[in-house]
């Protein structure tokens, strides 16, 4: 096999990892997204707007992912009751 082949074979197989950690970490944001907000959920019960939570989060690609102990990063997924 050539240098030329060789290359061609390391750099493909590079980009084949990089795009594969690109996947799984979509995999992992959105598994994340979904398992805090259903745990608010859990925690709030009808007083949590999770699906909205949830949509909020992946959306944002995880820069919004609630903490169900910390009330400012979910307190705008908190429905009132008059």
């Amino acid at each position: 096999m050539s240098v030329k082949a060789q290359v061609r074979v390391v750099v493909a197989s590079v980009v084949c990892l990089v795009l594969l950690a690109a996947v799984c970490d979509g995999a992992s944001i959105t598994s994340m997204c979904i398992r805090n907000c259903g745990q608010c959920k859990e925690m709030y019960g009808d007083y949590f707007h999770g699906q909205a939570c949830a949509e909020s989060c992946i959306m944002t690609q995880g820069m919004s992912i609630p903490d169900c102990n910390n009330p400012s990063t979910f307190n705008r997924f908190l429905k009132r009751f008059i």
